[in-house]
């Protein structure tokens, strides 16, 4: 088994965490949106890798659980974790940040170590492994101003690379993945898209970075 995977083993618990990216529900009170569900934002990458693996493996009989909120940074998901992750003990958390940390102009000194820190902290509370990621980029259609954005969130995902290279994670460039595919959708036919609002991922960018993550977790179609 290459190093950049994870083998799940029966009877695992795998925990979904970050920000909108991995769900979209945002505080104080993660309420129902109607318009989220309409246009089907409620499920993301994640709901598609639990529910693929629920009905592809069930002889694994594996746990989810969903800690990711809307808006988070890696201070929000630095604080969460006595409450919401670690009573799991899970052999696996799916990570997504970046956008946030950008967004608020904190450091990329401090978004490292911060998320050093909870890998270092998880791997030695319950033997757990991270898996990060990253590599997002602007869709064919987005204007010049996306593309800015996504070009300042690179330093933050090369960070995340860092971290789970030092952490013995996974560093999982969904991003190349999703933007290849983006293209080609894109090239069939100008309304095609992968994203749902120039940032987050409608429902087929959701089962494209899906397959960017049971891909990292040994499975292969």
């Amino acid at each position: 088994m290459p190093k950049d995977r994870f083998m799940l083993k029966r009877g695992q618990t795998i925990v979904f965490e970050g920000d909108s990216l991995t769900g979209r529900r945002s505080p104080p009170s993660l309420d129902t949106w109607p318009y989220l569900e309409l246009m089907n934002w409620k499920r993301t990458y994640a709901d598609e890798v639990a529910r693929l693996l629920f009905c592809w493996r069930p002889d694994l009989r594996l746990t989810f659980h969903h800690a990711a909120v809307g808006g988070s940074s890696c201070r929000e998901v630095d604080a969460r974790w006595e409450k919401m992750v670690r009573p799991h003990k899970p052999a696996l958390i799916v990570l997504t940040l970046g956008g946030n940390d950008m967004n608020r102009k904190i450091p990329i000194a401090e978004f490292e170590a911060t998320l050093d820190r909870y890998a270092a902290r998880a791997q030695a509370a319950c033997g757990t492994r991270m898996a990060l990621l990253g590599g997002f980029k602007a869709g064919p259609h987005m204007p010049k101003e996306k593309l800015r954005t996504y070009a300042k969130r690179k330093a933050y995902y090369e960070a995340l690379r860092r971290v789970a290279k030092r952490r013995g994670g996974i560093y999982i460039d969904a991003g190349r993945r999703l933007h290849a595919a983006a293209v080609d959708l894109y090239k069939q036919h100008p309304i095609h898209s992968v994203y749902s609002d120039g940032g987050h991922f409608n429902e087929a960018g959701s089962v494209i970075a899906a397959a960017a993550v049971l891909k990292a977790l040994g499975f292969e179609f």
